[in-house]
């Protein structure tokens, strides 16, 4: 926010224009400090002569500032010093400073508003990206007044990590996008992506460092070129997502994708030199990649916040509820009853009633949200609970596999549900309904495979994470299995239940998670009931 400020602060100049990298005078504007003091384009400014701290006023004078420096040409050198006079911003040049702060603030909202309603790796390390999109010259500039020990820290953090590294947290969001997973091709890049990370890191504080204790140093190089090498990759990643995406899936990704595409190409003006108008122009063109990030994840669930989004209304109505009610009772002891203890003893006995009351408040308030804002989700768990109570009365294996498969992907709109049965002859679990499986795909696998073994011992249901199963012919996409549901008939795994993503690719919520598994008991009970027949019948036959 100071940022957008800057055109409005009061701004120094020596007048002349510097190649950062060795120090060369490349331009010098007629009547400035400079050129009175006799400096022509082809002088050298050698930075090794400048006094600790003085090349932070060299980068960002202010008016009054003072610097003394050796001035080389050719073989002769000549001890120069220059005052700092006061310099107008242009008018455009202000507004735009406010139009990157528009573009910052935006990119903070949106990431922490998806950190906060979706909290997994995918939006922590775009949360890392949108607050390293802070214009870090700007802040810099702004921060110059500071004494040359805490603008050191200043300049340290903002060149390690709003300058060029704040673009590869990006490449762990693209890998992870829109799903929060890293399967398929993908996985090839992870353990690179990581890496390279760690070293480029080490590499910004390493230029940093030098700049710090050298002084000007050719940044829109350094930076630059790594940054831009970056976008090069995300933008890739990005086309590569949403060329292998199919359906709705890349009617979901169309918007966040194109944003971002757009905001990535005007990020490389902000990385190459040129007028000053440029950076802060494409900063403020970047403001397309939050705006349609957050139009895909709201208006086509590309990122799926119900679950989280509800608990969020629900508790931030009974926080501010508390609130406003502890300070009426705060309010009314203060003013009506004089006595101290008598005043005390009644906040307490209004704070314990209310606690009460928000317990009781708290059912009723979650359905009610649950009926106004997230019908769907609601209906959808309604429905599910209906088809557990029902499974009790299913007396045929088709219908008990309909309700496992069936009814669980179409509310809940899963791309895929399969249920795998135990052939103890053969040893193994044999494929019987499934839903987005393809005829090729996996058909069984062996009673001791890991993931059967996970289930014996923790009798949960198991998500695609804390399983860690690897295994050729699993469906791939949003239709990959994000969770394994056991169902158990007399403390034997008769069966398992494997489900996928949803449609737009992201991963069932533990609300979800939790309707599933209330499946697996009278999934169980049903299978039961069915072997007692089918055994009856063959004792039958036999007598």
């Amino acid at each position: 926010m100071p940022a957008a400020m800057l055109g409005w602060q009061t701004h120094g100049s020596y007048g002349l224009r510097i190649l950062r990298a060795e120090g060369l005078v490349r331009d010098v504007e007629p009547g400035s400090p400079a050129d009175k003091a006799g400096i022509v384009p082809g002088d050298q400014v050698d930075i090794g002569s400048l006094a600790p701290g003085s090349h932070f006023d060299l980068m960002y004078p202010r008016p009054g500032d003072q610097v003394t420096a050796r001035i080389l040409h050719g073989a002769t050198s000549r001890i120069v010093t220059l005052d700092a006079e006061k310099k107008d911003v242009p008018d455009l040049l202000r507004w735009l400073y406010v139009g990157e702060f528009l573009t910052t603030a935006a990119f903070i909202i949106v990431g922490a508003t998806l950190v906060f309603l979706r909290p997994v790796p995918m939006t922590w390390w775009l949360w890392l990206y949108c607050i390293g999109i802070a214009p870090v010259n700007e802040l810099l500039e702004f921060y110059s007044f500071l004494p040359d020990d805490a603008f050191t820290v200043a300049w340290m953090f903002g060149r390690t990590f709003l300058g060029g590294f704040s673009v590869f947290p990006l490449l762990p969001f693209v890998l992870r996008f829109p799903g929060d997973r890293i399967g398929g091709w993908r996985a090839r890049f992870r353990f690179p992506v990581i890496a390279l990370v760690l070293c480029i890191f080490i590499y910004f504080i390493g230029i940093s460092w030098y700049g710090m204790r050298w002084g000007l140093i050719n940044y829109s190089a350094l930076n630059g070129v790594p940054a831009l090498l970056m976008y090069a990759l995300a933008a890739w990643i990005l086309i590569a997502t949403y060329v292998r995406s199919h359906g709705t899936d890349r009617q979901r990704l169309k918007w966040a994708v194109s944003g971002m595409l757009v905001a990535f190409g005007a990020q490389v003006f902000v990385y190459v030199p040129g007028p000053v108008l440029v950076a802060p122009t494409a900063d403020l063109v970047s403001i397309v990649m939050p705006i349609s990030v957050a139009y895909a994840a709201l208006r086509h669930r590309l990122i799926d916040i119900e679950f989280v989004a509800n608990r969020a209304i629900v508790y931030g109505f009974l926080t501010a509820l508390l609130l406003a009610f502890v300070s009426l009772i705060d309010w009314l002891t203060s003013r009506l009853i004089s006595e101290y203890h008598l005043a005390l003893a009644f906040e307490a006995f209004a704070a314990i009633g209310m606690g009460f009351a928000l317990d009781r408040l708290h059912g009723a308030l979650e359905s009610v949200t649950d009926r106004l804002f997230f019908r769907s989700r609601h209906i959808a768990e309604q429905q599910l609970e209906r088809v557990a109570r029902s499974l009790s009365f299913a007396n045929r294996l088709p219908s008990i596999e309909e309700a496992l498969v069936d009814e669980p992907a179409r509310w809940l709109e899963l791309a895929s549900a399969a249920i795998f049965r135990h052939d103890a002859e053969r040893q193994c679990f044999v494929r019987g309904r499934s839903l987005g499986w393809q005829p090729d795909d996996l058909k069984e696998f062996p009673d001791d495979a890991p993931v059967v073994r996970y289930m014996h011992a923790d009798r949960a249901a198991l998500t695609s994470r804390s399983a860690a199963w690897e295994i050729e012919g699993l469906p791939a996409g949003a239709a990959a299995p994000a969770l394994y549901v056991p169902i158990f008939c007399r403390h034997t795994l008769y069966a398992v239940a494997v489900y996928g993503a949803h449609v737009n690719s992201t991963l069932p919520d533990p609300g979800e998670i939790a309707l599933l598994a209330a499946l697996a008991p009278e999934a169980g009970l049903a299978f039961n009931q069915l072997a007692y027949e089918e055994l009856s019948k063959q004792l039958a036959e036999k007598v």
